[in-house]
């Protein structure tokens, strides 16, 4: 029999660069599918490739059925939700403005419910309600944002792609507060799945015991109980290095983090994950943005979808 003789040190050393190669291997999957692809040109220069990373954006366009509800409302229907419905909101397989009025220009879902901040709950759940209506047979899963939330569609798609839409679960920036199993803030915007958005109609907003019957309260905390309640559970959606893909402030606000220094600042208190400092707090796959303007809307889409290097 042939005898094989391996030196220990050498083995370790092998070992640990096969290893450390797979970890490598596998982080970089996170990026190959919505990042461009890299070619060269005719004189051997490595360069984006811009139409397979498009074509990779279409294929999950296909595949992943979005449903996007955006609060808004009647006097910011023209500087704010058309503005998006110009932007990212084009993207979704359909959309639909949760408001109180009717407006030609945007496709509405109109709520009978009183037009003020304290009554935002109520809008939401007849959003949702009409949602499961109207679109339960159309679309896999449903995203809530407000009307100065800015999202890049494709990497939900990708972020979603990843999961099934059967199971009972949902993604956004979660706190760790109000809610026993957390709940997702509501400004950065949260998705839930096809089975989520089942449960909280068919199960959870008939029983004013696990879901809140009146129209007050905290939107977003009020839909971590009701979602609990059924069995929902919260994903962790940042990326493999930790990085946030659902941002409740603008990136400014994030990559600087002027205020989180403070202990008693809300965010840096409630957030469930610590958030890394400068330019590590946000994914390269970063979903969504909150307050941002209609102006930073134009800005972020022209400096996502148009500049290139």
């Amino acid at each position: 029999m042939w005898a094989v003789h391996c030196n220990p040190d050498k083995l370790i050393i092998i070992s640990s660069f096969l290893l450390v190669f797979i970890l490598c291997v596998f982080l970089m999957q996170e990026e190959s599918l919505i990042m461009p692809a890299i070619s060269t040109d005719q004189e051997g220069n490595l360069v984006p490739n811009f139409l397979q990373s498009k074509a990779n954006a279409t294929e999950l366009a296909e595949k992943i059925r979005i449903l996007c509800l955006v609060m808004t409302q009647p006097s910011s229907h023209k500087k704010r939700a058309y503005q998006v419905y110009k932007t990212w909101g084009r993207r979704c397989t359909y959309v639909e403005f949760i408001t109180t009025e009717a407006d030609p220009e945007i496709p509405t879902i109109v709520s009978p419910t009183k037009e003020d901040y304290n009554n935002i709950w109520g809008k939401t759940k007849f959003g949702f309600k009409t949602a499961y209506e109207k679109y339960y047979d159309k679309v896999d899963w449903v995203m809530k944002a407000d009307d100065d939330t800015y999202v890049i569609v494709e990497n939900l798609r990708y972020l979603l792609s990843s999961f099934n839409h059967s199971d009972p679960i949902w993604f956004g920036c979660e706190f760790k507060v109000i809610v026993k199993d957390g709940y997702m803030s509501g400004g950065a915007g949260y998705v839930l799945s096809k089975e989520a958005v089942r449960r909280f109609n068919e199960i959870s907003l008939p029983n004013a015991t696990l879901c809140k019957e009146d129209n007050t309260g905290a939107e977003d905390a009020e839909m971590g109980k009701c979602l609990m309640n059924v069995g929902v559970k919260t994903v962790d959606a940042r990326d493999n290095f930790g990085r946030f893909r659902f941002l409740p402030f603008t990136p400014e606000n994030h990559i600087s983090q002027r205020e989180w220094g403070y202990q008693d600042f809300w965010y840096y208190k409630n957030i469930k994950y610590p958030e890394n400092p400068g330019m590590h707090c946000c994914s390269d796959l970063a979903i969504s943005f909150h307050y941002v303007s209609p102006e930073m809307m134009v800005l972020l889409e022209y400096l996502i979808y148009h500049l290139r290097p």
